[in-house]
């Protein structure tokens, strides 16, 4: 493992079993878009302010381009982190890092996701107000997973 650590927010510990590997022992791409998922789902669901949706929008996430799950080798274990990177005035970024464990490999995967609150007819991003930036810097203050 490398010296330098980070904190998270969002810490999901996942064993990797048979079904989530191909024919080569490999994490198949599905199983780790299904992590990757799961930590911003995680993220969002933490935040209640964010939740708190005008009529008429919703809440959406663009991921970023997942990289080949070969690159994590083949673990036993994976630690999947999320935290907010980035505040803008209409979204948050979201980072994951997917951390390998019993693999020859020892480096993490990272990812990111905008997360945003857009009108359901027109997809204009709503202005995230300050009790939202407030409450995400608390919640990076509060991490507590490190990676």
């Amino acid at each position: 493992m490398s010296g330098i650590t980070t904190q998270w927010s969002i810490g999901l510990d996942r064993s990797v079993g048979p079904d989530d590997v191909d024919n080569d022992g490999y994490v198949r791409a599905e199983v780790l878009a299904g992590w990757l998922a799961a930590a911003v789902d995680a993220y969002v669901a933490q935040c209640q302010t964010l939740q708190q949706v005008p009529p008429h929008h919703h809440i959406v996430r663009r991921p970023g381009r997942q990289p080949r799950a070969s690159l994590l080798g083949r673990p036993s274990d994976v630690l999947v982190t999320a935290s907010v990177t980035e505040i803008t005035w209409t979204e948050i970024v979201v980072t994951i890092q997917v951390r390998p464990y019993g693999s020859d490999v020892d480096l993490p995967l990272s990812v990111t996701c905008r997360v945003s609150i857009e009108d359901q007819d027109t997809g204009d991003p709503a202005q995230l107000d300050a009790a939202v930036r407030d409450e995400i810097t608390a919640l990076e203050r509060a991490a507590e997973y490190i990676s």
